[in-house]
């Protein structure tokens, strides 16, 4: 199964803030679901029942993301999120994940058993496609951290079709177009994770040149990689058309398409609320 390429940097942002600084596009703040604490509320009281952690940020998160969602959609994000925060502290279950979403039985930990009610929830309804694509990237959770960080962002798209109930028809998703969409938004969502990841401890290569001139090289490649995205996106209309979808099936490709769009700009936000960054913003 093709995963998405996600293509690296080769130099860190000294701080995600800057990013802000320069992209028109990630400027404007995301809005919020109207929903947002009730949201909150019942990612929280789904958390307590789980037996895991509550995160806020997650719902905020998940509230940017799907702004003008139901809240059904948003709140089935938050618990995900909810639950990969998780599994970043205990990457050593993820055998035990996988194992779940081959079939087996979740036993009695409270992360796979989590992990269960949401595959449960998400996966009967989605193809084999997205299930093999889905698992994949959970594999990549047994990677170094700023690797997981990276694999994260990826996810995060990949969870958009489950918690809208619907999924991208198979000729829109293979075709060179929507690719092109989704890389795009792949990328701008990894690089900023990237940019987090490296700004306490920028590696060696970072370190033999200027910082300046490292930081204004990523964002001018993430200013690029964002006009791509949009470019991509405004071709969505004109692929649904070709694809003789239908008015219902184009709406629901167009939502995935808009959600791609405003995920690197809610993911950027969430990088900045936390304390890391908070002070910078």
């Amino acid at each position: 199964m093709m995963r998405t390429e996600v293509h690296e940097p080769p130099y860190a942002v000294s701080s995600p803030v800057r990013l802000t600084e320069r992209l028109a596009a990630l400027t404007m703040p995301c809005p919020v679901h109207p929903s947002i604490h009730l949201v909150e509320a019942a990612a929280s009281d789904w958390a307590h029942a789980a037996g895991l952690t509550p995160d806020p940020a997650a719902s905020w998160l998940a509230g940017r993301a799907f702004a003008r969602c139901e809240t059904r959609a948003v709140t089935l994000l938050a618990r995900w999120l909810t639950w990969e925060a998780r599994l970043r502290e205990e990457p050593a279950a993820l055998t035990s994940v996988l194992a779940v979403a081959a079939g087996g039985e979740p036993g009695t930990a409270p992360l796979t058993r989590a992990f269960a009610g949401l595959w449960g929830a998400c996966a009967p309804r989605m193809s084999d496609a997205w299930r093999e694509r889905f698992t994949a990237g959970l594999a990549t959770g047994a990677h170094p951290a700023g690797e997981h960080a990276n694999a994260f962002g990826r996810r995060l798209l990949d969870l958009v079709e489950p918690c809208y109930g619907v999924e991208v028809p198979a000729p829109v998703r293979r075709s060179p177009r929507w690719r092109a969409l989704v890389e795009a938004s792949g990328d701008v969502t990894t690089w900023c994770a990237e940019a987090a990841a490296e700004h306490d401890g920028a590696r060696g290569a970072f370190l033999e040149r200027s910082n300046r001139m490292a930081e204004e090289w990523v964002i001018d490649r993430v200013a690029t990689r964002m006009e791509e995205l949009w470019t991509a996106a405004r071709a969505i209309p004109a692929l649904t058309e070709r694809h003789d979808l239908g008015f219902a099936a184009s709406r629901e490709v167009t939502r995935v398409a808009c959600a791609f769009l405003t995920i690197p700009r809610a993911y950027l936000e969430w990088l900045l609320e936390t304390p890391r960054y908070r002070h910078l913003g």
